[in-house]
């Protein structure tokens, strides 16, 4: 018989060298899964935290634009009396006081001489509005430096930072209101007593300045928040095992992110560009409170002025007139409140309750023929 020892011993080896292969195949892809898992991770991060700090710059934005509305919705129409304006084309110094026999410390109706001018109300207008817009600016750079600080602080790690868009949008998609600003500093034309304790004033306006921008409005491309991320793995030293005995290298590997901000109630700016400021309850209270106070007073000025005679019904009807005219106006300005006008104080308080934030969206590919 023949001596059969040793026959097992190819099997074996046969085996062996299978395992060891698969064993190094299956670390292999474990390293490939690996790097894709943690990759992936870190474009979800990056993506998600810069939709997230766009999210609070455009929270930022809206409340502070809803700043520009308020204070511009206090500025007055100083035409005859203090008016309501509620309309960039007309911003004068703030309301007077509710009892207009005392003169307010902030609104540029003052008890002076005849023809003098005060803008010191509307240059405090001006000031605080200027000294927004420019905070605005300063967070929308914010932004800009955290969109680059992210390319440039994965410079030195082991994969390639890809941003959609590779620049941010300018202003985040929004625009600045071209409508402008029209400043008015009130003179005083005359200072008429009632009585002892009681005098009212009759108004005009000069132009001050001029601002060429004022709020925020949404831009053509507002909605296409959506901020895009690859990344590509950097070929290295690293081999997979049996690399030159397999013939065998690692593929690329690349993965893809996206996220958006989003509002469900609304962007807090307003769509169009207008003069409308918009104007709060309580706002409305204060301003129209106050021209209704001046305008009571001069038609009791009126109504004295009959026992001068017929000396005085020339100047009994212009004064008539005058009043019928700046109560129509009032109520003019008034009644754009009520229609529902575009406004960034209305834009803003629709979509405070939603407030921006951010999330993870789908990557979608552009389609190529």
């Amino acid at each position: 018989m023949k001596n059969n020892k040793g026959q097992t011993l190819y099997y074996f080896l046969i085996l062996t060298v299978i395992l060891i292969i698969s064993w190094a195949v299956m670390l292999n892809i474990a390293r490939l899964i690996k790097d894709r898992i943690r990759l992936q991770n870190e474009a979800d991060c990056i993506a998600l935290s810069l939709a997230t700090y766009k999210a609070r710059v455009l929270n930022f934005l809206g409340g502070t634009n809803y700043l520009i509305g308020e204070v511009l919705s206090l500025g007055m129409n100083p035409r005859i009396t203090q008016l309501v304006s509620y309309s960039t084309d007309m911003i004068g110094g703030f309301p007077a006081t509710m009892k207009p026999s005392f003169e307010s410390p902030l609104s540029d109706l003052k008890h002076e001489t005849f023809g003098h001018k005060n803008d010191e109300g509307v240059r405090k207008i001006k000031y605080i509005i200027d000294t927004i817009q420019k905070v605005q600016d300063l967070a929308i750079k914010s932004y800009y430096a955290y969109h680059y600080s992210i390319l440039s602080s994965n410079i030195f790690k082991d994969y390639n930072v890809l941003l959609l868009p590779s620049r941010p949008e300018k202003n985040l998609g929004l625009k600045r209101n071209s409508k402008g600003i029209n400043y008015y500093s009130t003179i005083n034309l005359a200072c008429i007593y009632l009585d002892a304790s009681m005098h009212f004033h009759i108004l005009s306006r000069n132009k001050y300045k001029q601002s060429k921008y004022s709020w925020f409005v949404e831009g053509e491309k507002f909605y296409r928040q959506k901020v895009k991320v690859v990344l590509c793995k950097k070929i290295g030293k690293r081999r997979p095992i049996f690399s030159k005995f397999l013939g065998i290298h690692y593929p690329q590997v690349t993965v893809f992110s996206a996220a958006s901000p989003y509002n469900v109630k609304g962007s807090m700016f307003p769509k169009t560009e207008d003069t409308f400021t918009g104007a709060t309850k309580a706002t409305m209270v204060l301003s129209e409170a106050a021209s209704i106070a001046q305008l009571a007073l001069m038609e009791r000025a009126i109504a004295n002025g009959s026992s001068f005679g017929p000396v005085a019904v020339p100047f009994i009807a212009a004064a008539e007139a005058a009043v019928a005219l700046n109560y129509l106006e009032s109520k003019r300005a008034s009644a754009q409140l009520l229609s529902g006008k575009d406004n960034p104080i209305d834009a803003y308080l629709k979509a405070k309750l939603g407030g921006w934030g951010a999330h993870l969206v789908p990557y979608e590919f552009k389609k190529t023929h």
